[in-house]
């Protein structure tokens, strides 16, 4: 087995977080090799983030509407990616052990499209962003709409922070009280964006704490696709049926009339099937 299939292999082992931990980690690293790449060469830099950053005019949203994602899966600095993949590790962790994996990649790519869509539309709403020409890139809202979900969905757990056990309600209100004081003092753009992810993860969490299942959406398209490829099975099944059922019958009258019996299209079919 090559080294290639053998990181496949315990990609795929890995949980679903693990997996998107993996793919940031990879998105970080790469453009790294290709800076080194282009600096032994003497390329002239290139932004290789402009096309996935998200940029916060509405017309640019229109014309790059895959920048809403994309811009979660790239990290400015190494510092950036720990913290926002240690947050993300330990409050998914948390996670996984009440619901789906595909729920938690609904919560968190949900809290990166409303963080990204309130930074976006604020630059464009607000006085204070007049001129301003900033770009977003980070998973801090999809790892802050994971966060605050846990501290309203189950805000009398609590961790271990130092020496003290804290409760996660109270984790969750210094988190939206840090990003609301650094507002205006620095990365504006960055702060609205994690108040977006919190909203979106407090709305989740309220909303299933209530009984109501929001991810529902998401169960349904699974069952769905899975009702697809249920029927193209069926359907697939049914067609080799009947084709053996045909078969079956030109062997049939070979034995009775011989092979000159058959017609073209009877023959064929006998050929095709001897490929199969």
């Amino acid at each position: 087995m090559s080294n290639y299939n053998k990181i496949l292999d315990k990609y795929w082992q890995l949980n679903i977080a693990q997996k998107i931990i993996f793919i940031n980690v990879i998105l970080f690293v790469l453009p790294l090799v290709v800076f080194v790449f282009f600096y032994l060469f003497e390329i002239p830099k290139m932004n290789l983030y402009h096309y996935f950053e998200l940029l916060p005019n509405i017309g640019d949203l229109f014309y790059r509407p895959w920048s809403l994602i994309t811009y979660g899966f790239i990290h400015a600095s190494i510092t950036h990616l720990f913290w926002n993949m240690f947050l993300f590790y330990y409050f998914s962790t948390l996670f996984l052990n009440l619901f789906k994996g595909d729920h938690l990649i609904a919560l968190f790519c949900s809290g990166i499209i409303v963080g990204g869509l309130i930074f976006v539309f604020s630059y464009s709403f607000f006085p204070v962003f007049g001129g301003v020409n900033a770009s977003l890139i980070g998973s801090s809202a999809g790892v802050i709409s994971v966060v605050i979900f846990m501290c309203t969905y189950s805000p009398n757990s609590t961790i271990r922070l130092l020496f003290f056990n804290v409760k996660l309600i109270y984790v969750g209100i210094l988190l939206v009280i840090f990003d609301l004081a650094q507002l205006p003092i620095s990365n504006s753009g960055g702060h609205i964006a994690h108040l977006g992810g919190a909203l979106f993860g407090f709305f989740a969490g309220v909303k299933m704490k209530n009984g109501d299942n929001i991810f529902n959406f998401f169960n349904e398209i699974n069952s769905l696709k899975k009702k697809k490829n249920n029927r193209k099975k069926d359907n697939n099944e049914k067609f080799k049926n009947n084709k053996q059922i045909k078969i079956d019958r030109i062997l049939d009258k070979i034995n009775q009339s011989g092979f000159d019996s058959l017609t073209s299209e009877e023959k064929n079919t006998l050929n095709e099937a001897s490929k199969d």
